[in-house]
């Protein structure tokens, strides 16, 4: 059995190769789950109470907009669909949204979580998951240079980092980047265009 196995597994190999396809790799696709949400929606907003996922289609016309703005290709696994969440407070009222976000470092994901205020400014984020050796990016005093800051200035964010970069500093503010501008565009101009 094992080897008729073996034989099936080969033989489909064979196909893809010969297709000209790849086999994909895990960590080839950069999807973000946002874990232990009912445990960790409180570290970015104390009153949560809830939350509401939402998962928002991306059109070919609006990732055009979102690579042009960035000036670079969303990752494979982020060029489809964009998932947020509305965090509601007391009586359901929404206090902001959660965004998970993960953008290639060296060794695999850098998995993060970010946190709007309904005044879409930053309220804060953590590192959810990464794999890095450097550990900058890890650090609060990194972390800090971004909370406070409105969307707006979503393009800015590489300018205020001074330190050396690394490949965990540039993925967080890579990632930030691009999923403040993927949130303007999907939500923010889509809702605008809607009245």
């Amino acid at each position: 059995m094992k080897s008729r196995f073996s034989c099936i597994a080969c033989f489909l190999t064979g196909i893809s190769f010969a297709a000209g396809a790849l086999p994909a790799r895990a960590q080839d696709v950069y999807l973000c789950v946002w874990r232990n949400p009912e445990r960790t929606m409180t570290r970015i907003f104390p009153g949560a109470r809830d939350y509401v996922t939402v998962n928002a289609r991306i059109t070919g016309a609006q990732r055009r907009e979102i690579e042009s703005r960035l000036g670079f290709e969303l990752l494979p696994g982020q060029q489809d669909q964009f998932q947020y969440f509305r965090m509601t407070g007391e009586g359901g009222r929404i206090i902001g949204t959660i965004i998970p976000a993960s953008q290639k470092g060296r060794f695999g994901a850098v998995e993060f979580v970010l946190g709007l205020d309904n005044d879409l400014v930053i309220r804060n984020l953590y590192i959810q998951r990464a794999r890095e050796r450097d550990q900058a990016f890890k650090q609060r005093e990194f972390l800090d240079l971004f909370v406070g800051l409105e969307l707006s200035e979503a393009l800015t964010l590489d300018r205020l980092y001074e330190g050396e970069e690394t490949p965990g500093t540039a993925a967080v503010i890579r990632g930030l980047k691009k999923e403040l501008v993927t949130y303007q565009v999907l939500v923010l101009e889509a809702e605008t265009a809607e009245n």
